[in-house]
């Protein structure tokens, strides 16, 4: 026997005025440096990223709510703060919004010139 709760008028799926705060997630695989001021440089991979956050692997701790600095190829160093850490995975918000378009690890690649044309 199935269950569903009954909806909330509250609910943001009711809501017209809701709008979500996460915007689309684009799947990647790069290697960056997350930079926080002279305290550390540590290595990270990323495996998506949107135009307001990232989420990667990090093989120390970081501290929850730190102002970061994620080298975006493409674009260079976007300020960023660290909104969460579960074991190795973390997870960052940007302090302004990045161009996927400029991001090398989102832009479509152009196919090479075919010779003779």
């Amino acid at each position: 026997m199935d269950w569903n709760p009954p909806s909330r008028p509250d609910a943001p799926d009711r809501d017209p005025a809701y709008k979500s705060r996460r915007s689309p997630r684009t799947p990647v695989a790069g290697n960056a440096v997350l930079r926080s001021g002279d305290r550390y440089d540590v290595e990270v991979r990323v495996r998506n990223v949107s135009t307001c956050g990232f989420m990667a692997e990090c093989a120390v701790p970081v501290r929850i709510g730190s102002y970061v600095t994620l080298d975006v190829p493409g674009i260079g160093p976007v300020h960023a703060q660290v909104r969460w850490q579960i074991g190795l995975t973390m997870g960052g918000m940007f302090l302004d919004p990045i161009s996927l378009e400029s991001c090398e690890w989102t832009a479509t690649r152009a196919d090479p010139p075919i010779a003779g044309s």
